[in-house]
């Protein structure tokens, strides 16, 4: 019987054991601290001695080299990460965490059939695990930055429009949050990061929470500076008694002007870019198509004499 099956199949069963006996033995632990906690009768004689899979000493160490504590900085850094990137639940911080550990040993695992089963080279298999180690580590933080960037475009893109319907909805007679809730209304389909920003300031305002709170809030959550611009301009509004919809078209046109000038640096810069594929493709078939056949003459005259 060939040795590699062998222990692919011992590896896939040893790692599936391990984590059916940590979610057995975790569960039945939170079970009996929550029966405790509401029944402090049927606390165990002597509960304190009682055994644990790993020493407490190590658990704590490696939760803060992992930064897995709730209260550590690498958390609370990771939290607001899923937070732009538009992730609200409490298990995001578990589950990223998970993946970032789970990754680096299931993809080699996985692939250990097609590279084992075949002569491959004992280098390029070592190569080849060391890049889906690393790679499956590096996977969870470049998707979340993938989807963080792109949720800041999408609120970046719509914010002007959103802004011309609030000075619309205020010069009506409106109030900032019933403008906020009409223009979230109108955007839950064009742009929804943004509507559920603006749905979320409602909320919380309705809430309880202070209108200069709510409007930190919603910078802190998308990390747009034009958003903490905006919030920044409406809280000295409400501050200082000024006009809501004035502040609003200053910072619409400042904006506007903003992507204008954007616009234009890109344009400006096309020729720049254009220089590297003119010289590589499109300059040596020019030349091929002038110089080829002048070449092909100069050739059959050489040879003729």
């Amino acid at each position: 019987m060939p040795l590699s099956p062998l222990l692919f199949g011992l590896m896939v069963a040893a790692c599936v054991g391990s984590v059916a006996f940590f979610f057995h033995h975790s569960g039945s632990r939170i079970r009996k601290r929550l029966q405790i906690q509401t029944k402090p009768e049927l606390r165990p004689v002597g509960a304190e001695d009682a055994p644990v899979f790993l020493p407490p000493a190590l658990v704590d160490k490696f939760e803060g080299k992992l930064g897995l504590k709730k209260d550590s900085t690498k958390a609370k850094e990771l939290k607001k990460k899923l937070v732009l990137a538009g992730i609200y639940s409490d298990r995001a911080l578990s589950i990223f965490l998970g993946l970032k550990i789970g990754l680096p040993l299931a993809l080699p695992i996985l692939a250990t059939p097609l590279l084992l089963g075949n002569n491959y080279n004992r280098l390029l298999v070592i190569g080849i695990y060391y890049v889906l180690f690393v790679g499956g580590y590096f996977i969870p933080t470049l998707i979340l930055s993938r989807l963080i960037d792109s949720r800041q475009k999408k609120i970046r893109q719509a914010l002007p429009d959103a802004l011309d319907l609030l000075v619309v909805c205020v010069e009506a007679g409106q109030g900032l949050n019933a403008a906020m809730k009409r223009v979230s209304d109108d955007f839950m389909v064009s742009s929804p990061p943004l509507a559920k920003e603006l749905n979320l300031v409602n909320l919380e305002i309705g809430a309880g929470l202070e209108r200069e709170q709510a409007l930190r809030n919603l910078a802190d959550r998308t990390g747009v500076e034009e958003v903490a611009s905006l919030c920044s301009i409406l809280i000295q509004s409400d501050r200082f008694g000024t006009s809501v919809a004035t502040a609003l078209k200053v910072q619409s046109e400042s904006l506007r002007t903003a992507r204008r000038q954007k616009l234009e640096e890109l344009a400006a810069k096309t020729p720049v870019k254009l220089i590297f594929p003119l010289i590589l493709f499109i300059f040596p078939a020019i030349m091929v198509v002038i110089l080829g056949p002048a070449v092909i003459r100069v050739m059959e005259t050489l040879l003729k004499k």
